[in-house]
């Protein structure tokens, strides 16, 4: 068995007062070990400062550029990221997305854990 989801008609959510706007294609595909979804920026937008509890994350740019600031101890890095072009990050390390132009990610988080994030200040 196999799942396909459409980008162009897959479901939007937006969260009260968050960035960007998410196309939880996990739910849409139900996926099983992964937890992936595409975040659609505008220009300027950026999420939540954050990390994970257990998830490795991927980011893979579909369209656009985002800046990605990755923290961990006491070393502090921004990764410019363009379509094409993909990151992991470590669930212990803080990470925050921006788009430097109206943007598409596909973010996959691995294990399929549900509400992992956890907010910095």
């Amino acid at each position: 068995m196999y799942s396909l989801v459409d980008l162009e008609n897959a479901d939007a959510r937006e969260f009260d007062g968050e960035t960007p706007t998410l196309l939880d294609v996990g739910s849409e595909l139900g996926t099983e070990r992964m937890r992936p979804s595409v975040w659609h920026y505008e220009k300027g937008e950026e999420n939540a400062y954050h990390r994970q509890g257990e998830q490795e994350e991927l980011y893979a740019v579909l369209e656009g550029t985002v800046d990605v600031t990755i923290e961990r101890e006491d070393r502090r890095d921004v990764v410019e990221l363009t379509a094409d072009e993909m990151l992991v990050v470590p669930p212990e390390s803080w990470r925050q997305l921006r788009a430097a132009e109206e943007s598409r990610v596909l973010v996959v988080g691995a294990p399929n854990v549900a509400d992992d994030g956890i907010l910095g200040e």
